[in-house]
């Protein structure tokens, strides 16, 4: 019997400054082990002699001082570059954590001074958010952030805003989320969703939002961020700490800067003070000369940064594998940290399932004249079960059922507890079986559609 091929192993040598650059498919997966020195992967610093796998996945292991890597596995790409934004990235950070250390002085001052009122509202704590085209590295920055805040001893709520790549949890949502802990090496921000790594101190805030891009549905997106900051101001009133160390927020790539109202509007709600515009000039320059005036908001600082050279395109069959495997370890965990889901059963009768927002209605122009459309964008729609609902994923919600049928609209802007995926549409029986990653029945019976859809293989 022929032994299987011995899995080549190669070293890679870094200087001062290089990044190990490298690009992995989905049917492929490299291990990166730290041999010698220091080195980090978007902020996270890799622990000596420990294996790190990556598969479907197009990363950066940086150094400051110089490093050697064992990698073993075969990749598309992998090289060593000398030209890295780091330099860039790090001058940021370090102006972001003067004005948390300020704003921890402050608030501190006025706790002595008992004057709470300035521990809800710091104003000198940085409220960041991250902007530019698709692919330009977005997350990537918003994670080597959040990573050198939590270094620093500080927890800023990291937001994420693009429900196409929701990096907390599964696609077509936003979500805020308190970082106490560096981002997994591995798993992403996706490990603070996980119930294998995730405490109630850690616990993502997440909106059902439904859909991949903001345009779908311009005004429950509008209506989420609005929610969201609501959220977060909650809770920075009672934690001095995380309200010192403020918000870094991504966003969903723009390609048209002139349809930039999602980002205006959130900037607004969130009351943003400093606009990192990711390579683009012409993003920079627009957004520069719209934020120069009272609207929306006259003190966001606004700073033009380059693309990493190791950014890249990503096509649309990647994208599609990458969600799927999103929701698939929403569900499943990782290969490190497997978790096992359960089925369960739904009587139709004893589940309500909305929607928010008309999926397709005709334009004004051919209404009757005279007559104007009585659904909006943020209209709750019941949604009667049948087979169009299998592979579908649900957002469950507090709401009670003798509330939404007295009001639809109480589950407007509702977070989310969890997610399921239907598999089964028995018609006959008049039942779903759904997919949960907790035991048991429902915890509660009244759901939210998404377009956002999963089939399950093995």
């Amino acid at each position: 019997m022929s032994s299987a091929p011995a899995v080549k192993t190669t070293e890679w040598v870094l200087g001062p400054g290089d990044e190990f650059r490298f690009e992995v498919d989905f049917a492929h997966t490299i291990e990166i082990k730290l041999k010698r020195g220091q080195a980090e992967y978007f902020g996270a610093e890799l622990g000596p002699e420990a294996t790190y796998s990556f598969s479907g996945e197009n990363g950066a292991v940086f150094s400051w001082e110089g490093c050697t890597l064992a990698v073993t596995g075969e990749s598309q790409s992998a090289y060593v570059a000398g030209e890295t934004p780091m330099d860039s990235y790090i001058n940021v950070h370090m102006a972001l954590q003067q004005l948390r250390v300020q704003a921890h002085a402050e608030a501190a001052a006025a706790a002595g001074q008992k004057n709470s009122d300035s521990l809800a509202a710091n104003n000198v704590a940085p409220r960041v958010m991250i902007v530019g085209p698709e692919d330009c590295g977005k997350t990537s920055l918003a994670r080597i952030l959040v990573n050198y805040a939590v270094r620093m001893g500080e927890t800023p709520v990291y937001v994420d805003l693009d429900p196409m790549d929701a990096s907390v949890t599964v696609p077509g949502t936003v979500s805020a989320t308190p970082m106490t802990k560096p981002v997994d090496i591995e798993a992403g921000f996706m490990g603070y969703a996980m119930s294998s790594s995730s405490g109630p101190p850690d616990t993502p805030l997440v909106w059902q939002f439904g859909h991949e891009q903001p345009s779908a549905n311009s005004a429950l997106f509008n209506l989420l961020a609005d929610r969201v900051a609501a959220a977060i101001d909650r809770r920075l009133s009672n934690d001095r700490r995380a309200a010192g160390s403020g918000l870094i927020v991504d966003t969903r790539g723009v390609g048209d800067v002139a349809k930039c109202e999602a980002i205006e509007h959130a900037i607004a709600a969130l009351r943003i003070t400093t606009l990192l515009v990711v390579g683009s000039e012409r993003m920079f320059s627009v957004l520069s000369g719209r934020l120069s005036g009272s609207s929306p908001s006259p003190s966001v600082s606004v700073v033009k940064l380059a693309r990493s050279g190791g950014t890249v395109d990503r096509h649309p069959a990647f994208r599609q594998l990458y969600n799927a495997r999103a929701i698939k370890q929403y569900f499943y965990g990782t290969a490190r940290e497997p978790f096992t889901s359960f089925s369960t059963i739904a009587n139709f009768k004893e589940i309500r399932i909305l929607r928010v927002g008309e999926d397709s209605v005709a334009p004004s122009s051919t209404l009757p004249l005279g007559e104007t459309r009585k659904l909006t964008d943020t209209s709750v729609l019941v949604v009667d079960p049948d087979e169009s609902l299998v592979h579908s994923i649900l957002a469950v919600t507090d709401a009670s059922l003798d509330a939404v049928t007295a009001d639809c609209d109480c589950v407007v802007g509702l977070q989310a507890l969890g997610f399921v995926n239907v598999t089964v549409v028995d018609m006959e029986k008049k039942r779903l079986v759904l997919v949960s990653p907790v035991p048991g029945r429902l915890p509660k019976q009244v759901l939210l559609y998404g377009h956002i859809q999963w089939m399950e293989t093995i």
